[in-house]
């Protein structure tokens, strides 16, 4: 009895650490600006169609707004910005698209890619998402690991409460 007892207090303290264990998955994203840069990167070919088709229709209305070009360009540069009709309420001024990211989740030996939303480049030369915010394009083979607790691609989820939705980046991105 003794004994039953002690073996199921080691397995009840175990239990945590093996369910944790579990999740062995290695996560990763990149940025690609191309569909070239895509397969050639080693990504399956559908893959990288359905992360671009699927970035562009999400860009205008995920994209950063502004009330005027002079605003946008400052953070994004004049040539970058462009008049958005997707959003309703007056001239509204974002970036435009310039890449997009691929989540890669490998898992058990199995490698998945999932669409991860629409990249712009700013003016300094960064990658932002406004899904991830500011993304980094470099690292091994230029996939930058993420870790097992941060969401890369499928069942993202993605807060768009407030008023404007997402419009900005965490405080800049001119009127709204």
């Amino acid at each position: 009895m003794k004994r039953s007892r002690t073996v199921s207090l080691v397995v009840m303290g175990l239990t945590p650490l093996l369910l944790s264990a579990c999740d062995n998955a290695q996560k990763s994203q990149q940025v690609f600006t191309t569909l070239g840069n895509c397969t050639e990167a080693g990504v399956p070919e559908a893959s990288c169609e359905a992360a671009y088709t699927k970035a562009a229709a999400e860009a205008p209305n995920l994209a950063p707004h502004y009330a005027t070009q002079d605003q946008c360009a400052q953070d994004y540069g004049l040539d970058a910005c462009q008049q958005n009709a997707a959003v309703q309420g007056g001239p509204i001024w974002s970036p435009a698209m310039n890449g997009f990211l691929i989540g890669r989740v490998i898992q058990a030996g199995r490698t998945t890619y999932f669409p991860a939303g629409p990249v712009f480049r700013k003016r300094d030369d960064t990658n932002y998402s406004p899904r991830y915010g500011h993304v980094y394009s470099g690292g091994a083979g230029g996939w930058h690991s993420s870790s097992s607790s941060e969401a890369v691609g499928e069942g993202d989820t993605v807060g768009r409460g407030g008023f404007g939705h997402g419009g900005g980046e965490g405080g800049e991105g001119g009127g709204e």
